[in-house]
């Protein structure tokens, strides 16, 4: 469009600046005067207008995708035609598009399954409608972080039309679509369907990997890259696991039949192919000495890891085990265990008792008739006075000691 309409009225709409500029259209923010609320303002150009078919086109997209009740897919508010401009009036994204994000450089693999498993969802929500996009491109598909704790994803700007429909350009010559991530049939004219936003897909998935599209340069060459040169190997701009080439040579195929059954089933192969195996080196790997390896195998490092067991003793035992069926007191055995320590205490008393006799000079008696033994020792009665008694004092008598008899055990 050559006229900027920010600061102007379209119908109820007050215009208040430009999101994003297309061949075909301009994004505006705007500000529905009579509800109060944001939208995006999505004006055709005006020589557009002037194409009766275009405009045939026009009301199909917006009939078509009010239809549409899909949480990847922006809900559209209203459409119409003011002062000979076409208008499409949606839901204000706060956020950015993907094509903001892959300006910077490849985003992470698993960030962009993430955002294109939404795509893929909306997608094949439409294809299920007997319906396609036609225009599936990183600039259509909006990111927002503020209405889920995740990224959540709008697929955005329709160039809807019913499947097997063909003349994918208006009477001027321009083409629906952007060539960049056009499938073959699309660019030749020819019957489309889901295969086709397949096919747009995968080349949206190849930019969000590698940080620019499969095929590049003026248009007439990334035209004839879509047409005849093979896919590009994705894993030549980035260390991925090689795997996923294939995936992006299946979504890319110059015959739809050769491509995936849905776009769902794209994102899951491209999810698996991507975690199947470690990205290849960009390198050489590094010179090591045979037979030694750079990392222990697991079950050598596993018990490492593990809580140390204690240390057991040996037990100690204080005596051998007893026999089965066979206890401390056995009846058998009890009367025997006893006798040798009895025998062992009564030859100490009887030495003892010896002993004793030995010191006080035998047994003494009071029997007249009995022969007196030897005299006794002399005792010390005081300093210097010795006494020698040759027969027992008058006052007091030493008692013979009885005798002790030892009777055999029982």
């Amino acid at each position: 469009m050559s006229e900027d309409l920010t600061g102007r009225r379209l119908g109820h709409y007050r215009i208040d600046g430009v999101l994003g500029k297309g061949g075909m259209s301009v994004m505006y923010r705007a500000t529905d005067i009579r509800l109060g609320r944001k939208v995006a303002l999505k004006v055709i150009a005006e020589h557009l207008t002037e194409d009766p078919e275009f405009r045939e086109r026009f009301v199909d997209e917006a009939r078509n995708t009010s239809a549409i009740d899909h949480a990847n897919v922006v809900p559209l508010y209203d459409f119409g035609e003011v002062d000979g401009l076409l208008y499409i009036a949606m839901r204000l994204v706060d956020g950015s598009d993907m094509a903001s994000l892959v300006k910077d450089g490849p985003l992470a693999p698993q960030r962009a399954l993430s955002l294109l498993a939404q795509v893929a969802e909306a997608l094949d929500n439409l294809h299920e409608r007997g319906l396609v996009h036609l225009d599936v491109k990183p600039a259509n598909v909006l990111v927002t972080a503020r209405e889920s704790a995740t990224e959540h994803i709008y697929v955005a700007d329709f160039g809807l039309t019913r499947r097997g429909a063909t003349g994918h350009r208006t009477r001027g010559g321009d083409f629906l679509g952007s060539p960049t991530y056009a499938a073959p049939e699309h660019l030749r004219g020819e019957p489309v369907d889901g295969r086709t936003d397949q096919y747009s897909l995968a080349c949206v998935l190849f930019a969000c990997l590698a940080g620019r599209p499969p095929f590049a340069g003026q248009v007439s060459e990334v035209i004839q890259g879509h047409l005849n040169r093979d896919v590009p190997t994705l894993t030549d701009y980035m260390a991925l696991p090689p795997a996923i080439n294939e995936v992006i040579r299946r979504g890319m195929a110059k015959n739809p039949g050769h491509r995936y059954a849905s776009c769902r089933e794209l994102i899951a192969t491209a999810r698996r192919a991507l975690s199947s195996a470690p990205p290849r080196p960009v390198g050489p790997p590094p010179q090591r000495p045979p037979n030694q390896t750079l990392v222990a195998p697991i079950e050598q490092l596993r018990p490492q890891y593990q809580n140390p067991q204690p240390i057991q003793p040996d037990p100690v035992r204080l005596r051998p085990p007893a026999p089965v069926r066979t206890t401390a007191f056995d009846e058998k055995k009890s009367g025997t265990r006893w006798l040798v320590p009895v025998i062992i205490g009564l030859v100490a008393i009887g030495a003892i008792v010896a002993a004793i006799m030995l010191l006080t000079g035998g047994s003494g008696t009071d029997d007249p008739g009995t022969s007196p033994g030897p005299s006794a020792p002399p005792i010390q009665v005081g300093p210097g006075t010795t006494t020698r008694s040759s027969a027992p004092p008058t006052t007091t008598s030493r008692r013979p000691v009885p005798p002790i008899t030892i009777l055999p055990p029982p």
